[in-house]
């Protein structure tokens, strides 16, 4: 017998955005090396494996990725069904790109199985098309933050017909209305802050680029911007205003 990796997608974090397939994987996990923000209810679907959380949160210490490159290996040389369970999707913002380059270079066999990224559960629970042929043909994901402390340049992404959603955006919203300014998005351009997308913890704030720095929402959480989030009316019990505490 020969071990395996699978990524797993798990979603945003409620149980019921799961695929099929993951839950059939995870059920028949050996082992399961998972994110800091999957939920215990989805861990716990892998009720014969050995769980071991791995996460790693902004602000504070966690494993080193070299540290899960190589549980990873180890337990798939050990002839073990190794689930890697990572909030959203695995390929978005979840560094599967150097796992999978650490897993194909000591010679293991992997699977993805993907999940419901944030973004998308972000705009499905505010009621946003991300794509909108009046308004809107692209979307773009991004970060606010970039590797070894850089900062995202909004300069090519900002544009007509285009969606931006930022995923990990941080607490400092004035600082992303300053940038996206920077970049050619004018004060009027519409955006949402939605928090904890998918579960039943999501808020969502709307406002537009010039009053996105008046907004205090928990983490995680992300930001879409463009006309298409002012694309529907709305009834007066369905608008949320910048302000701290705004909910949906």
């Amino acid at each position: 017998m020969k071990g395996k990796v699978f990524f797993v997608g798990a979603g945003p974090g409620s149980l019921d955005l799961l695929t099929v397939r993951a839950v059939r994987v995870l059920e028949r996990a050996d082992v399961v090396l998972h994110d800091d923000l999957v939920p215990q209810s989805i861990v716990e679907l892998a009720r014969e494996a050995t769980v071991i959380h791995v996460g790693k949160r902004c602000g504070h210490h966690g494993t080193s990725q070299d540290a899960i490159n190589r549980m990873m290996i180890e337990f798939a040389r050990a002839c073990r069904a190794v689930v890697r369970l990572k909030s959203g999707d695995p390929a978005i913002f979840g560094r599967l790109g150097e796992e999978i380059d650490s897993l194909r270079g000591a010679g293991i066999e992997f699977e993805v199985v993907p999940g419901v990224t944030a973004g998308l559960a972000a705009a499905a629970g505010a009621g946003i098309s991300l794509t909108d042929r009046r308004f809107a043909s692209s979307v773009i994901f991004t970060t606010a933050s970039l590797a070894r402390d850089g900062r995202q340049d909004f300069r090519a992404l900002i544009g007509s017909g285009t969606t931006v959603v930022i995923y990990m955006p941080g607490r400092d919203y004035a600082q992303i209305a300053t940038e996206l300014r920077n970049a050619g998005a004018a004060d009027g351009l519409p955006c949402a802050v939605i928090s904890r997308a998918g579960t039943a913890e999501e808020s969502i704030s709307l406002a537009t680029v010039g009053g996105l720095g008046e907004i205090a929402s928990d983490a995680p959480s992300l930001i879409i911007v463009g006309e298409v989030v002012g694309a529907q009316p709305r009834s007066v019990a369905e608008q949320v205003t910048a302000s701290p505490t705004s909910a949906s």
